[in-house]
């Protein structure tokens, strides 16, 4: 009977660990990304009463049960919204990896990042995020040609991303103007004070903005003016290219002659390009008609001599002016972008997912962080054979990664503990009874 009080102990001290790992869950029920755990037990064997191998059934008597381990559940928490652009949602599998200030890299699905006050993307304990990063800005500004595809380092060279507040995207000087349209060549008279008339030029006018090499504007205009009388056979147009200042002072004339075919192509041009504060602005008036080719001739500007149809026209210029930052935000890919306020984007680092063979064998430092082991395996990255990521997992930007607790499940699996205490204390207590029952039968 000495036997039952120690079963009795150890179911106490087994289901006291049980309650204490289910009460913790319901603890960390609203802390972002924590895994819950489940206890396990285990029985003792003290005495085996049957010691041959061939005997069907087994005599085995025990000594209770005790805490053998917990078993962390990995699968996925809900998703909740938040308004920070850092706090990230991983929606499939993988981790988060990170860098203590000491050094040592941890791995967790915890998303709550921000910037430091170094710029550097950091979590709620001051672990650095880390990622592969671009040289797309050095000094403050955009480098010209900027990458815009990202490959991932190795899993060990990745390093704490880097997110400046002060970054200038320079200006890119224009350098091509592309005009098109129709340029009225039906007759204007002017009637004479004798009643008789004479042609006088059609005028056409295109205008555009040019960006400096500074990055300051300048004004593009082009003056067409129909030469008259015509030939038969061709129809021919002064140009004046000017451009201006801000304060509308010339800072570069040109001319040149456009002529045009009996159907309004363009046969000939003398105006290719102009100057623009030291950057030679490409002027793209069309193609040459060349009866071979479709539609040269008339894919810029063309003479037209009909009556009311109605043809548009249009200026397009590359070039752009300097941007200032406006933020950074997470793509679906990892991908953190920097916006500008001149509508460009550039980026600037790539978030590493990580992976392992085997989850179960991370070892839990603390509630949301966990450890490479050798049963876990070493990070990966899900990788193409030409070294491209494959993964599938979203980042979520503006989102949380919430508790897998299931609070139904907790709170039952505490009653069931909890039944189990009062029994084994139960047990203790008939166990006193026998013996003092058995010490009874001696009076």
């Amino acid at each position: 009977m000495n036997r039952s009080f120690y079963n009795g102990i150890s179911g106490i001290k087994t289901h006291q660990f049980g309650l204490d790992v289910w009460a913790n869950n319901i603890a960390n029920i609203n802390k972002t990304a924590y895994k819950a755990a489940t206890p396990e037990f285990s029985t003792i064997f003290s005495q085996s009463l049957t010691k041959l191998p061939t005997t069907p059934t087994s005599n085995d008597i025990g000594l209770g049960s005790r805490a053998s381990a917990t078993t962390v559940q990995f699968k996925q928490g809900s998703i909740t919204k938040t308004e920070n652009p850092f706090d990230l949602a991983l929606n499939g599998e993988g981790w988060f990896g990170v860098v203590t200030p000491a050094g040592e890299r941890l791995y967790t699905r915890a998303g709550l990042f921000n910037k430091d006050a170094s710029g550097y993307l950091t979590d709620a304990e001051g672990n650095f995020l880390l990622g592969t990063v671009t040289n797309n800005i050095q000094d403050g500004a955009v480098v010209k040609n900027p990458v815009t595809d990202i490959s991932l380092k190795a899993p060990g060279a990745q390093e704490k991303i880097l997110l400046q507040d002060d970054v200038i995207m320079p200006a890119v000087a224009t350098s091509q103007v592309t005009l098109k349209g129709a340029l009225d060549s039906k007759p204007i008279y002017k009637l004479l004070p004798d009643n008789s008339k004479i042609e006088i030029p059609n005028k056409e006018r295109y205008q555009s903005i040019l960006i400096n090499p500074d990055g300051t504007s300048s004004t593009l205009e082009i003056n067409f003016t129909k030469k008259v009388p015509q030939e038969r056979d061709r129809t021919v147009w002064s140009a004046e290219a000017l451009i201006y200042d801000a304060d509308r002072n010339i800072v570069t004339k040109k001319e040149g002659v456009l002529t045009f075919n009996d159907r309004g192509a363009l046969i000939d041009n003398t105006l290719h390009e102009i100057d623009n504060n030291g950057t030679n602005v490409k002027l793209n008036i069309g193609s040459i008609y060349n009866p071979q080719i479709p539609n040269s001739g008339f894919d810029g500007l063309f003479s037209y001599h009909g009556g009311e149809e109605y043809f548009s026209k249009s200026v397009q210029q590359n070039g752009k002016k300097a941007g200032l930052l406006t933020g950074y935000s997470v793509e679906n890919n990892g991908m953190i972008i920097a916006g500008f306020d001149n509508g460009d984007t550039v980026p600037v680092a790539q978030i590493a997912l990580y992976h392992f063979q085997n989850n179960s064998g991370l070892e839990q430092s603390s509630p949301i962080y966990f450890k490479e082991t050798a049963n876990s395996g070493e990070p990966l990255f899900l990788l193409d054979k030409n070294g491209k990521s494959i993964d599938t997992t979203a980042i979520t930007s503006h989102a949380l990664e919430t508790a897998n607790v299931s609070t139904g499940e907790a709170l039952t699996e505490l009653i069931i503990m909890q039944k189990a205490f009062d029994a084994s204390a139960k047990s203790i207590t008939t166990s006193d009874q026998l013996i003092q029952n058995a010490i009874n039968m001696k009076k």
